[in-house]
């Protein structure tokens, strides 16, 4: 099994999380028995900028995304040369595989799903990854493959959004319904992605990626 302390050290990497994927569907895991889900946080004083009146630079938040795809798609090529399948959830990887319904706005496997099954956060009521070191602020990709893993068991944590309703208040189109998520939940009664903006207020208006920013 390969030693990916190195890789994360180097990348600087927030979050390496290893996940068992076996017991999702053929569909959704496509033969693959496990995932990497890379993280990279958010600048704190990014995170204050979207929150003020300040006029922020979005590309920032686009950047981010991009190297945390580079990076999925390096662990991906390290993995196949020492002998195992791997793809990367790239934006690159998905388009080329045709992965994502731009219809329907969803995609096979998103990573926040990964991300709940390793037990590192829940889905808020602005339907995103929720966790509670770095709120919503967080970049992530992931990476799918055959390779033995040294897997920890983790359960999937109950959402703590409560009554907090800062990121409904806080959407300027009103796309956040307000519903508290729960797993089995579907995503069309949380939010409605066809109204969003991607305008970023509600990743930066949730109580604890607000939390986050002024630690």
């Amino acid at each position: 099994m390969l030693n990916f302390s190195n890789f994360v050290k180097q990348s600087g990497i927030d979050i390496f999380n290893m996940v068992d994927i076996s017991s999702l569907s053929l569909t959704e895991n496509r033969g693959y028995s496990s995932a990497i889900l890379l993280g990279k946080a958010l600048p704190r004083e990014y995170i204050q900028n979207l929150n003020s009146e300040k006029e922020t630079d979005y590309t920032i938040f686009s950047r981010y995304e991009h190297a945390t795809d580079e990076l999925a798609d390096a662990l991906a090529t390290i993995i196949q040369k020492n002998g195992y399948k791997a793809i990367s959830q790239s934006e690159h990887g998905i388009e080329k595989r045709k992965e994502y319904d731009e219809k329907t706005k969803t995609s096979i496997l998103p990573h926040k799903k990964i991300a709940v099954l390793s037990g590192l956060g829940w889905i808020g009521k602005n339907n995103l990854l929720i966790t509670e070191k770095y709120g919503a602020a967080l970049s992530l990709c992931s990476v799918l493959t055959n390779m033995p893993l040294d897997i920890k068991k983790a359960e999937i944590i109950s959402g703590k959004c409560g009554n907090c309703n800062l990121c409904v208040k806080v959407c300027p189109v009103q796309a956040i319904y307000g519903k508290k998520w729960t797993p089995g939940v579907n995503r069309d009664e949380i939010v409605d992605v066809y109204k969003c903006v991607a305008c970023l207020k509600c990743l930066a208006g949730c109580r604890y990626s607000i939390i986050y920013s002024m630690s």
